[in-house]
């Protein structure tokens, strides 16, 4: 029997956390990523990293995720330009490591304007 969805996320947290202790994790906002800081999460909450991609962009964003919302995927239109964004967790101090691509805000908004324009055309 294979299982999906939320329940190995589930079944691991309970198996590797001990009873009250909050894990530390990188954080970064998308596109900043370069210095993330450490912050702690709330107890039960696992270390992510959601990534947001379309043909031009391919961004990280790292934090703190409650289990029942990892490994999620959904998608958004902004101005034309469709973007996925999938998310991914782990339970274990800082394992949601530091080292990503460097991608700036402002590349990346490059990015979704070239592809409004190229898309107008």
């Amino acid at each position: 029997m294979k299982v999906t969805g939320w329940v190995p996320n589930v079944l691991f947290l309970l198996l590797s956390c001990q009873i009250g202790h909050a894990l530390n994790c990188y954080k970064c906002d998308f596109g900043i990523c370069s210095s993330p800081s450490i912050t702690s999460c709330k107890i039960g909450d696992g270390c992510s990293t959601e990534t947001a991609t379309n043909d031009f962009i391919n961004m990280k964003q790292k934090g703190c995720m409650e289990p029942l919302t990892c490994g999620s995927e959904t998608s958004t239109t902004y101005n034309g330009a469709t973007v996925k964004t999938a998310s991914s967790c782990c339970f274990i101090d800082l394992c949601n490591s530091a080292a990503t691509p460097r991608m700036y805000l402002v590349t990346g908004l490059a990015a979704l304007v070239a592809l409004w324009l190229v898309k107008q055309s």
